[in-house]
């Protein structure tokens, strides 16, 4: 296993993400009872957190919305790679289930499992389930 976070010294690189947090699907995305899944958290905070001689970096930048406050050919200017990684943005499946347009708190695994962790664009998710639970 390699000393340093990453396989060759002399790397940097930058983490550019919509959101103001990193980690993105892993933080919103994985619902609470993956404990094993949502652990590379860890792994990750560590690769910001090591500080040796690589003379590499890792660098995140939040609250960038690529293809709107930077566009991608402008970003493969500036890099010798980039990597898009992404997740679901909208793409809930409907169940065809009677009801699940028209009764209120019917909401996707998305929907909920974003809103629980916390997700910024889902904070309206908590008034539908509260009031669901204590009517």
């Amino acid at each position: 296993r390699p000393s340093t976070p990453f396989a060759w010294s002399g790397i940097d690189i930058d983490l550019i993400e919509r959101l103001p947090t990193p980690y993105g699907l892993v933080r919103y995305g994985v619902a609470p009872d993956h404990p094993e899944v949502k652990n590379v958290e860890n792994d990750f905070a560590a690769l910001f957190n090591k500080q040796d001689e690589s003379h590499s970096s890792i660098h995140f930048y939040g609250n960038v919305d690529v293809g709107k406050q930077i566009t991608l050919s402008k970003l493969q200017s500036l890099y010798d790679i980039v990597i898009l990684a992404y997740g679901c943005q909208a793409a809930d499946k409907r169940l065809s289930i009677p009801g699940e347009d028209t009764l209120e708190g019917v909401l996707s695994a998305r929907e909920f499992v974003a809103w629980y962790n916390g997700h910024p664009e889902f904070q309206h998710i908590g008034p539908i389930v509260e009031g669901c639970l204590w009517k």
